[in-house]
């Protein structure tokens, strides 16, 4: 089984990317959804996080850890062994599979980057990040700012993976990008 990490800073369509994966029949595992099923319904998680936090409401803890970088540090810490253990799950429920896909936008930050064989980065300019951010989140411009200076930049993940798709126009330029990705995946079999 061939594993193909997928990762991008926020608000890089990484998402919209994971969608025509999907639409072409591909295995896809997005650990954002993982994150959010753990919220909702790990025991452990959810005692952590009344004792840390005081609360289990993902954005008041997001408001939190995006200023306190060791509060988010000791999140990290807790939450990222758990979401390793989903992802070994889907890892051994698709071993079957000729190629799997999972989405991480914290791919590198959280050290998942040795699980996968191959690497996808998508890229968009700063600035549209931070214009879909803010739309996406209904965030202030601090707000966005703080999020995308939480992650490691662009400039420095780009070199660590094997293919890079732009996300920096349209759509339908994602879309036919990623139909060239999938055309171009015969030649790793």
């Amino acid at each position: 089984m061939l594993k193909i990490g997928i990762t991008g800073n926020i608000a890089s369509g990484k998402s919209l990317f994971e969608n025509y994966l999907k639409s072409f029949g591909c295995k896809v595992l997005c650990l954002d959804y993982i994150t959010a099923y753990l919220y909702e319904n790990s025991s452990v998680l959810r005692e952590f996080l009344l004792k840390k936090f005081n609360t289990i409401s993902r954005k008041e803890i997001s408001k939190i850890v995006f200023s306190d970088f060791n509060l988010k540090k000791e999140l990290e810490d807790f939450i990222y062994p758990l979401i390793l253990d989903e992802m070994n799950k889907f890892f051994a429920e698709n071993a079957a599979e000729t190629i799997v896909f999972v989405s991480a936008a914290l791919l590198f930050e959280a050290n998942f980057d040795k699980y996968f064989d191959k690497i996808v980065f998508i890229k968009a300019d700063e600035k549209i990040r931070q214009k879909r951010l803010m739309e996406r989140n209904n965030l202030l411009i601090e707000e966005a700012d703080l999020r995308i200076k939480s992650q490691i930049p662009e400039i420095e993940k780009i070199p660590k993976c094997d293919f890079i798709i732009d996300n920096s126009t349209s759509k339908e330029a994602l879309q036919s990008e990623a139909e060239d990705f999938i055309k171009s995946l015969s030649t790793l079999l």
